[in-house]
């Protein structure tokens, strides 16, 4: 199972136009589960050239990064997670007042309906109830990340599994409302894997 954190600095989602490339959930000064995956500021700083090389645009990341840190700061608990789309970053926020602030730094502000906080419980949820069922389901969810698109979470599903994971959490509601996206996974993440 792949839970990243990332300690170093505030979340930072990089994606191309078409797909993220990479998503890191806040460490929100907590120390990752034990077994989890962390990622590094090299590890993102090379996905972000790789998305960048996409499409075909040179974004400071730096500066990005910096930007992001500052708007998590002044946003506090109104902060939901921030990515680069199109070497744009976009800042997500729980309270509608923030999104001047968010594009007063420079970035392109959304409104979501769940917190960090919220979004985070509900991967712990989803872990829970993966827990409880029998294999092949129970080893078929490979990674959770938060999805900046539409404001929940997604889940990394075993390619042959992954119908039958999708139904079973609409009928057992794991985490209420907040929206679960799926996509196939090649398998659980190992440390060789992310080299």
């Amino acid at each position: 199972m792949n839970f990243q954190f990332r300690t170093s600095r505030t979340p930072m989602v990089l994606a191309s136009s078409a797909t993220i490339a990479a998503l890191m959930l806040t460490g929100c000064g907590q120390e990752p589960a034990p077994g989890a995956q962390t990622s590094t500021s090299a590890e993102a700083s090379e996905s972000a050239q790789q998305s960048d090389n996409t499409n075909g645009s040179t974004v400071d990341q730096d500066a990005l990064l910096q930007i992001n840190d500052q708007l998590s700061e002044t946003l506090g608990d109104e902060y939901v997670q921030g990515w680069v789309k199109d070497g744009q970053l976009n800042v997500s926020t729980t309270n509608e007042k923030q999104l001047d602030a968010i594009e007063a730094a420079g970035a392109v502000g959304h409104l979501v309906q769940f917190s960090n906080e919220e979004l985070r419980s509900a991967i712990q949820e989803i872990m829970k109830w993966q827990g409880k069922q029998e294999n092949p389901v129970r080893s078929a969810i490979h990674a959770y990340t938060l999805n900046p698109e539409t404001g929940g979470i997604t889940l990394s599903v075993d390619k042959s599994q992954l119908e039958e994971v999708q139904k079973l959490i609409e009928a057992d509601q794991p985490v209420g409302d907040i929206p679960v996206d799926y996509k196939p996974s090649g398998g659980i993440m190992t440390p060789a894997a992310t080299q």
